[in-house]
């Protein structure tokens, strides 16, 4: 981070004003010193903990404080000491970018980690990640396609300012941006201001919530680096040579600034977000098609994109993605005109079979492109691989879910209502959303931050539950939730919903307590105990906020039949039914761990599946907390129960839980090599890696292979699982 001036204060201060602490007599320690670094007007903090002899930092960006002027003013009368000269963090020693070529005219800098980069939900695979950013080379100047995260801002620049085309460069290109991509902005304005070869201002093509956001967020003496040009639906831009970019607007409440750009002449889209996956490996593109990437992009669309699944219908209709060469429609055709669909899907078949390079692709495919559709050589996303091998299929899928989202929606839906400062708050909300996900419930995300008090009225009226989310701001809540809260309060059938609250915060967290405060005194009942998070969320916290998801989803769910109970006879077993329920299985104990989260579940679908290597299959209720520990290359430890010893086993585990509650209580285990736990009275026990998982119904299908394993007790039989009905457990 480039500062002007650091500066050591004592939290006595000014820490009181600017955080929240109305109580003036609370004594502070001495001990606690912040550096306040200032660079034009903004404020960034890190608090430091002396005392204990080591050093520990929270930095955050406080420019959107109301405080952040009162800090500028206090630090300016500090004595000055030399800039921050901290040694790169591991995340940017993790970093490196890879330049690819795509087409002739096209470039890729992939900026890529191999480790879990971010804390977020969506990360949670931990296959790393790849920042995406494109180079569009015309005969009337050069676009830069997106800027990657401050966490490869170094790498990146430097590798920007060597390639061939940078010179060329007349335009940037913004299909997202964020408050953590900022700093590369500045570090490329600030790179251009030292070269003399560029025609400044350099034209930035944005959408308007972008625009807003580096229109308060470049310095001042940056200013006339950038011009920003807000895009309209419609808009585009002629780099020549038949390089007429084409913008789409495709925002969500995840991301209001969302665009996407198609260009013509290469026949390859860009879209953001969209279409991306947290994975990083050797291969730019598909490679390996869905084999590969397929968990990692429907993980992505889960976590992302299915909480707003009425959005994203309407962005898929607006990019109707076909392949260069596909099979024609024949609605609407007659006579000649049915000869030459034929035609076009004889030549086109014979093409897609040479497996031609994208650039002598979109040059024959130009001839079979149609008005109203983006004719697609690959999908250029802003992580993950350039989707090329794959393109049909992953459309094809992101349309098939979005179609089983909006049904759910359909059925039962529960809204997620949030704002967010640093994104700590909005990583709690897609935590919650998917865990809501996973119960077959439908979900609605709503950024108050970008949405109206008539916006927040409709999704509380036609919801069947609730949960709001705040950052806590100098010992408030924001505006916009308090304008959400009121909106709530007003409306008297909300109180019959379930509900729940949530947040983040950095001292005190006034914020989430208010919430509760008010919602308690309207009436409302609680489906889970309120979330509070201090700082960045950790594993164990996601884990909690996706079982408060599911506890929601479970109650609305529950709701929902009972009324179905209410206005039906009661209905018998089917012969179907029956006669499933007398497939037996072993009854078992799964124990899984990832970093500080940690679950385990009782199970009885259990069967080898394989004799070399040793292998078992096991199904996973969706809704279940230990389904989000066990994606492929997941470990985990299946206990075998005995007869007669499983009675103690079975009433802890199947008993109703809190979110993030331990599930073991006081049964006596150990801990396995791979973190599982083994139970002291298992009569066997089997350390296993998860090789893959195939979605079924309102299951998973896991299959296993056996690392590890002992039996404990030859003695006794293995605890069988007899049923009635196979309609439920």
């Amino acid at each position: 981070m480039a500062t002007a001036s650091v500066c050591t204060v004592g939290l006595s201060s000014f820490g009181r004003s600017a955080f929240g602490w109305r109580n003036a007599e609370v004594p502070v320690p001495n001990y606690f010193h912040m550096n306040v670094a200032l660079e034009n007007k903004i404020c960034y903090l890190e608090l430091r903990n002396d005392c204990c002899g080591r050093r520990w930092s929270e930095k955050q960006h406080i420019s959107s404080f109301k405080f952040a002027t009162q800090a500028s003013q206090k630090a300016s009368n500090t004595v000055i000491t030399s800039a921050d000269q901290s040694p790169p963090s591991k995340e940017e020693q993790d970093c490196l970018v890879r330049v690819v070529n795509i087409t002739k005219d096209t470039l890729g800098l992939r900026s890529c980690s191999y480790e879990r980069l971010k804390f977020e939900v969506e990360y949670g695979l931990k296959r790393g990640t790849t920042d995406n950013s494109y180079i569009i080379k015309g005969p009337m100047g050069t676009a830069l396609i997106d800027i990657p995260d401050q966490a490869f801002t170094k790498e990146y620049i430097r590798n920007l300012k060597n390639t061939k085309d940078f010179n060329l460069l007349k335009c940037i290109v913004i299909g997202h941006l964020s408050p953590k991509r900022i700093n590369s902005m500045i570090a490329l304005g600030e790179l251009l201001q030292q070269m003399s070869t560029f025609a400044l201002p350099l034209d930035v093509y944005c959408s308007n919530p972008a625009a807003q956001l580096l229109s308060v967020s470049i310095p001042e003496k940056l200013k006339d680096i950038f011009s920003i040009k807000i895009v309209r639906s419609g808009d585009g831009l002629d780099l020549g040579g038949g390089h007429m970019l084409q913008f789409i607007l495709t925002p969500t409440p995840r991301w209001p600034d969302g665009m996407c750009t198609y260009d013509p002449a290469t026949q390859l889209i860009f879209t953001h977000k969209f279409f991306s996956a947290h994975v990083c490996t050797d291969n730019d593109f598909d490679v390996g098609g869905w084999e590969a990437y397929g968990e990692d992009w429907r993980f992505f669309y889960d976590c992302m994109l299915s909480p707003v699944a009425r959005q994203v219908d309407a962005i898929l209709q607006k990019l109707p993605i076909v392949p260069q060469f596909a099979k024609p429609s024949y609605a609407g055709r007659i006579g000649i005109d049915v000869v030459k669909a034929d035609a076009k899907y004889i030549l086109s078949t014979m093409l897609s079979s040479l497996n031609l390079p994208l650039s002598t692709s979109a040059a024959i495919s130009g001839s079979l492109k149609a008005e109203g559709i983006f004719v697609t050589a690959a999908i250029c996303p802003l992580h993950g691989p350039i989707v090329q091998y794959t393109l049909t299929e992953l459309v094809r899928d992101y349309n098939a879910w979005t179609k089983q989202r909006l049904n759910k929606t359909d059925e039962a839906t529960i809204g997620v209502i949030y704002a967010s400062a640093y994104g700590n708050t909005s990583a709690l909300a897609q935590a919650i959303s998917r865990g809501i996900s996973k119960a077959g419930i439908g979900v609605e995300t709503l950024n108050c931050e970008h949405s109206t008090n008539e916006e927040v009225s409709s999704l509380v009226r036609r919801c069947n539950g609730f949960v709001i989310g705040s950052p806590t701001l100098a010992g408030h809540m924001p505006t916009p939730i308090q304008n959400a809260l009121g909106v709530i309060l007003k409306d008297n059938e909300a109180t019959t919903k379930p509900c729940g609250v949530f947040g983040s915060f950095g001292w005190s967290g006034e914020a989430v307590d208010e919430i509760e405060r008010r919602l308690k005194d309207g009436g409302f009942s609680f489906s889970f105990p309120t979330i509070r998070c201090k700082f960045k969320p950790t594993e164990a916290m996601l884990q909690i906020c996706e079982e408060s998801g599911t506890d929601i989803a479970q109650a609305v769910r529950k709701s929902k039949l009972k009324q179905r109970r209410d206005t039906s006879q009661f209905v018998m077993a089917s012969c179907v039914e029956q006669a499933v329920g007398r497939v037996v299985g072993s009854l078992c104990v799964i124990s899984a761990r990832n970093g500080d989260a940690e679950s385990a579940m009782l199970a009885s679908w259990v069967s080898q599946a394989t004799f070399v290597p040793p292998g078992i299959t096991i199904a996973v209720a969706k809704d279940r907390a230990v389904e989000s520990l066990v994606f492929p290359g997941g470990k985990f430890v299946l206990n075998v129960l005995g007869e007669g010893k499983s009675s103690a086993t079975m009433k802890q585990l199947l008993k109703p839980y809190k979110p993030g509650e331990p599930r073991f209580g006081g049964l006596q285990t150990k801990q396995a090599s791979n973190g599982g736990r083994i139970l002291l009275d298992a009569i066997s026990w089997m350390e296993c890696t998860v090789q893959s998982r195939m979605e079924t119904g309102d299951h998973w299908v896991l299959y296993a292979t056996v690392e590890d394993g002992q039996l404990e007790d030859d003695k006794i039989l293995t605890a069988i699982h007899y049923r009635k009905t196979g309609g439920y457990y």
